[in-house]
């Protein structure tokens, strides 16, 4: 089993933005050293708690910091945003640090007033069609969309790995040829076991060789607390349950809730409801117990690779965090 890293920059509190991302390189620099194969970064736009609102260029930072990990992006907003220039932005990476760089694309529009923004130029039923035009632009056997040069030219070529967990995008991935990332969040509608089957089944049932890879190839992406004890990874978990109620836009704290700050918060019957079904969709325990909890996901979906996402306060326990898994599975 490979392990990788879904980093999303938090801000704790007392910390800055400055002092997110060098922790974040400092936890990508740890995850090489525990022999993790990618370490990727999320894109938010107008969250006051997390620092990656522009992964390409935080890439570059990492990659220059790090000798063998993998990085990428977990994922690239792509609706948002030309794919010509993506693709340049990717190539550029790739050229500099090659073999090295992941483009892994999400589908997310985000708020209203961040497609505003953004000048958002794709809808969300254009997302297989955006994947169709970044694997033309970046890879050696398939026709670009449009006669351009995607420069700088460089004699390997970034991944591509699409972020969902929908049957249609599963499908679109396959027949492309490309990665899957299936993804575990808490607010997904079905049983995560269930579509983790259902989707990586149709991925691979769709899945037409490429350049990119010869043979299918799933990873599953989950929100992973893992400490040495359980009571201790419940007491992490609380940070988690209060920022995933997603109030004011995720806006309600200007750094990531601390546990303090979690387990005083004033709930509704309405809110411990939503904190009790995330749950079903989360990994919480010690190590024995997130292996026992990931066993029958890791079964469904056949991935060979676990993204794990350790959205947990603290620059210490993040590492713990990765250290823990390393000791289960590498």
């Amino acid at each position: 089993m490979k392990l990788s890293v879904l980093d999303y920059g938090l801000i704790d509190k007392g910390k800055t933005a400055s002092q997110a991302l060098k922790e974040s390189c400092q936890l990508a620099k740890r995850a090489e050293d525990l022999g993790f194969n990618r370490f990727w970064v999320a894109e938010h736009h107008n969250i006051k708690a997390l620092a990656t609102s522009s992964p390409e260029v935080f890439m570059m930072h990492l990659a220059d910091r790090t000798n063998r990990i993998r990085i990428g992006s977990g994922g690239v907003m792509a609706l948002h945003y030309s794919t010509f220039k993506i693709a340049e932005n990717f190539r550029m990476l790739e050229t500099l640090h090659p073999n090295r760089i992941d483009l892994g694309i999400g589908n997310s529009l985000g708020t209203r007033l961040v497609q505003s923004a953004l000048s958002s130029i794709h809808e969300k039923d254009d997302y297989g069609q955006v994947l169709a035009q970044l694997q033309g632009y970046l890879s050696p056997d398939k026709q670009a969309p449009l006669p351009l040069d995607v420069n700088p030219k460089s004699a390997s070529y970034p991944q591509l790995w699409p972020l969902s967990n929908s049957e249609e995008t599963a499908r679109t991935a396959g027949q492309l040829g490309l990665g899957y990332t299936f993804g575990i969040f808490p607010y997904m509608p079905k049983d995560p076991i269930a579509s983790a089957k259902q989707s990586t089944q149709a991925y691979r049932d769709a899945f037409s060789p490429s350049a990119q890879q010869q043979e299918p190839q799933v990873m599953l992406a989950a929100f992973i607390i893992i400490a040495e004890t359980d009571d201790k990874a419940q007491e992490l978990a609380k940070s988690l349950d209060i920022w995933m109620l997603g109030n004011q836009d995720f806006n309600e704290f200007d750094t990531y809730p601390t546990y303090s700050e979690a387990s005083t918060y004033p709930l509704t019957e309405k809110q411990k409801l939503t904190i009790a079904a995330n749950r079903n969709r989360m990994i919480v325990g010690s190590p024995q117990l997130v292996k026992q909890q990931l066993e029958p996901l890791l079964a469904a979906s056949q991935a060979t690779e676990l993204l794990a996402i350790p959205l947990v306060p603290d620059i210490a326990n993040r590492i713990t965090s990765l250290e823990l898994l390393a000791d289960l599975y590498l």
